[in-house]
């Protein structure tokens, strides 16, 4: 971990970059052209004007993590935002090796590792190095797709529970990236319940982290009145809404929610901003941001109209 900056001293440098956030001018981008977009964007000083748009957005996303590393106010903080990408890239690499592709397209920004050594470490067997989670999650998935018919979510799913169970034991002061798992890993075992045909079926899928317990959850299969009523003085009640309205069919607005409930989490609640939420708020934000970006020039290139993007769009924009 590198050495930490004053936190009055990042809070200043946050100041100056936050000029540069879209803001409005992705509600904005929606209704141009994918030219006036691009211009848009550009003059925005939104990178080099030689790449092409998923160019800008990687090179934007390396420059988040740059500034993670630099500027981290924790431990905690670096990790809950960085060691997903080595659980991602290891997932990504593992599976490439048992198609004989190449992972290059699948892969995300590097974490605490580089997808170099990731892959180094999993050709030679050297895995221990990457950690005890990540090393059992990659050897746990060779031999399941080494077996009859693997199945790719289960594959999945091995690294999803291997980084919620290292971030649960990283993360061993309650503050805010706490806080921030215990609500990922409820949301996710709540979706996971929603989709299930039974508890049984969730529970090969439940992840750690969370607060909500496996006989908490089961009340998703007592009916929609009991779930909404097990959940109406939550902090998971709109969430949960939304999981109900969803069932029978796709589950695309929760999805949303669970993905953007950071942004959300310290936009509902601004007495957090401060020390490490000023911090987490910005690099949340400019993720939110390209990843909206990415969506838009899809939408754009797809031919959809300006209210079929912003529907597809993270956060309120």
């Amino acid at each position: 971990m590198s050495k930490r900056k004053d936190s009055a001293y990042t809070n200043g440098v946050i100041a100056v970059k936050e000029k540069k956030l879209l803001k409005d001018k992705l509600a904005k981008m929606c209704s141009m052209s994918g030219d006036e977009a691009l211009r848009l964007l550009l003059d925005s000083g939104f990178g080099d004007p030689s790449q092409d748009v998923e160019e800008l957005i990687l090179a934007d996303e390396r420059e988040i993590d740059a500034f993670i590393r630099e500027y981290a106010p924790t431990d905690e903080v670096e990790e809950y935002l960085l060691a997903p990408r080595d659980f991602h890239n290891a997932k990504a690499i593992v599976k490439a090796r048992y198609l004989k592709t190449d992972p290059k397209p699948m892969l995300g920004g590097n974490g605490k590792f580089t997808a170099e050594e990731i892959a180094r470490l999993i050709d030679t067997g050297d895995t221990e190095k990457l950690g005890k989670e990540l090393s059992a999650a990659i050897k746990e998935a060779q031999t399941l797709l080494e077996g009859e018919n693997p199945s790719g979510a289960e594959v999945g799913f091995l690294f999803d529970r291997a980084q919620f169970t290292y971030l649960s034991r990283v993360l061993k002061k309650f503050g805010t990236c706490r806080k921030l798992l215990i609500r990922r890993a409820d949301m996710t075992n709540l979706l996971t319940y929603f989709r299930a045909e039974n508890a049984e079926e969730a529970q090969k899928f439940f992840v750690a982290g969370g607060s909500l317990s496996k006989e908490k959850l089961a009340c998703v299969y007592e009916g929609e009145d009991a779930v909404l009523k097990a959940f109406e003085k939550s902090e998971y009640k709109d969430f949960v809404k939304k999981l109900v309205a969803s069932s029978g069919g796709g589950f695309t607005e929760a999805e949303k929610m669970l993905e953007s409930f950071e942004t959300d989490f310290f936009a509902e609640k601004p007495y957090e901003l401060s020390g490490q939420g000023t911090f987490l708020y910005y690099i949340f934000r400019r993720r939110a941001e390209n990843e909206n970006v990415r969506i838009v020039f899809v939408c754009l290139r797809a031919g959809l109209n300006e209210a079929e993007i912003k529907k597809r769009l993270r956060g309120s924009v």
